[in-house]
């Protein structure tokens, strides 16, 4: 859960400071009771701490509700801590009692956009921070077995009912803004995109205002102009200059407003193709060429007018850097060593974050890198970590006892833990629902290598990024990824397997028993 800066910073980052406390003519009231000047300046500072704490109490959020439907689950609530990389985080998690009720409190240090996938849906609001919400459970449709980790498998939005009226302005007009914008968007698309109707696009904008008129929410404000943004982005193609200008350059960044990303994904998307061709952009791919320092980068780009805002120029070259390293046209390794810096040299809190945030996607599970712990209960109760296998090649691998691929390689993995026990350790992760029905199974079968059960530890799926089951990683004795991903049992993996071991065991000697000088080194 990110938190980037007290409430009462300013909205310079770094360079933020808290705003000077002043001192009511009341106050001084301490000094005409005889209160010692040392007592009324320890005063004053309890007084401040005090303040700071109800700062950070008044800022948190609290969801509650009750959904008997829902009764026994643990639920996660996530919000995107990128929308460059769309990274999910966890804000908080609970579990549903017996009797349905649910309770979940946790600071947010701004409005936040966030989600819960609940079966088949995925229900999302925005949060302000200080407010209660008490909300409404959809009813609960089960994801299929079959979808859970399909990569192409898209949850059915959903807006998450809001009982108490006070917390419930924000979401409702974003929603029914969202609702009248999408009509009209729909309806006038074909006009705003072939026919490049700007005027169009301004009626639109204006019936929009008219329906919608500010709500003294900065916001919604916000939000309502980055919606625009995409029109007239549309209607006035090859003029992307003109809706960066109108737009975005002289914006506040909007890291949580996913209305000001939508449209800045479309504008940037592989923003280096594009510029370093044009004349503009000439001083940005020497710097790119001749550098691997974010900095050197973010100088040059300051040239082009466009970009004078240093965050806005930034997060332009964070998205950029991101697309190039997925296009398959620039060097990789020069991409992470840019990214790497700009983790120290980004000029806000908010852009390092960012940057670290894609540093650590780009540099995932990629070989050589340690391999994200976990803690788990085995299907005997016994708990095991990542570090339990240390000293140990470990084929760890994602199943489900009731994936018919899956059932099709422990076949192939028993042979394995028996004819290569002295080489290599299997570590299965299922996903069943049913940890009772997971030992029958493992148990049925005299599967004699650990199965360690998911059950509700999300997080071991979102660090090791599992999309498709089965899923195969191979990993070294000092913990390290050394095959990502790794063969599966039937696509030689043994072979595979022996070759990666021996390279390693060679390097890992070379390593502890450096060569020796003899005197023809000298």
């Amino acid at each position: 859960m990110p938190v980037n800066s007290c409430p009462q910073r300013s909205k310079k980052g770094s360079e933020s400071s808290f705003k000077p406390m002043t001192v009511k003519a009341s106050e001084i009231l301490f000094f005409q009771q005889g209160i010692t000047f040392k007592k009324a300046i320890l005063s004053f500072f309890i007084a401040f701490l005090l303040s700071s704490v109800g700062i950070a109490q008044t800022d948190n959020v609290t969801i509650k509700g009750n959904a008997k439907q829902y009764a026994g689950f643990n639920l996660s609530l996530r919000h995107y801590a990128n929308y460059i990389s769309y990274k999910s985080e966890e804000l908080g998690n609970f579990k549903v009692d017996e009797d349905g009720n649910f309770s979940l409190s946790f600071y947010i240090s701004g409005i936040t956009y966030t989600y819960m996938d609940l079966g088949v849906l995925r229900g999302f609001m925005y949060l302000e921070p200080g407010k209660t919400y008490e909300i409404i459970l959809p009813p609960y449709t089960p994801i299929r077995e079959a979808d859970r980790f399909n990569f192409y498998f898209n949850h059915e939005k959903i807006v998450i009912g809001i009982k108490n009226a006070d917390a419930l302005a924000l979401n409702k007009n974003i929603n029914q803004f969202d609702d009248e914008y999408n009509f009209l968007f729909n309806k006038n698309a074909f006009k705003l995109f072939n026919k490049r109707d700007v005027k169009l696009t301004d009626k639109l904008v204006a019936r929009l205002d008219s329906m919608f008129p500010g709500i003294g929410n900065e916001f919604f404000d916000n939000y309502k102009q980055f919606r625009y943004a995409k029109l007239y982005m549309l209607s006035m193609k090859r003029q992307e200059r003109r809706v960066i200008s109108k737009f975005y350059s002289r914006a506040v960044v909007g890291f949580e407003n996913p209305a000001y990303w939508e449209t800045f994904s479309l504008l940037f998307k592989d923003f280096f193709t594009g510029y370093f061709t044009s004349k503009k952009g000439e001083a940005l791919k020497t710097a790119y060429t001749d550098s691997t320092d974010f900095k050197a980068l973010s100088g040059a780009l300051e040239s082009d007018t466009l970009y004078a805002q240093r965050e806005f120029r930034e997060v332009v070259l964070l998205k950029a850097l991101y697309d190039a390293f997925y296009s398959g046209h620039f060097n990789k390794d020069k991409i992470i060593a840019i990214l790497k810096s700009a983790t120290k040299q980004g000029g806000t809190d908010r852009i390092r974050k960012v940057a670290g945030e894609l540093f650590k996607k780009v540099t995932h599970l990629q070989i050589g890198t340690p391999a994200p712990d976990f803690s788990l209960y085995n299907i005997n109760g016994k708990k095991r970590s990542l570090s339990s296998y240390k000293g140990r090649f470990v084929y760890l691998n994602f199943c489900n006892s009731e994936n018919h691929e899956c059932k099709k390689d422990f076949q192939l993995l028993d042979t394995f833990s028996k004819r290569m026990r002295r080489d290599l350790t299997i570590v299965s992760i299922a996903t069943d629902r049913d940890v009772a029905k997971l030992e029958t199974f493992v148990k049925s079968h005299r599967y004699k290598w650990d199965f360690l059960y998911f059950g509700d530890q999300a997080n071991v799926i979102f660090d090791y990024d599992i999309r498709i089951l089965p899923t195969y990683i191979l990993i070294d004795p000092d913990g390290n990824i050394l095959m990502s991903p790794a063969p599966a049992p039937e696509e030689n993996f043994v072979a595979k397997f022996y070759e990666a071991a021996k390279n390693y065991r060679y390097k890992k000697l070379r390593k502890e028993h450096p060569k020796e000088k003899s005197i023809y080194d000298f």
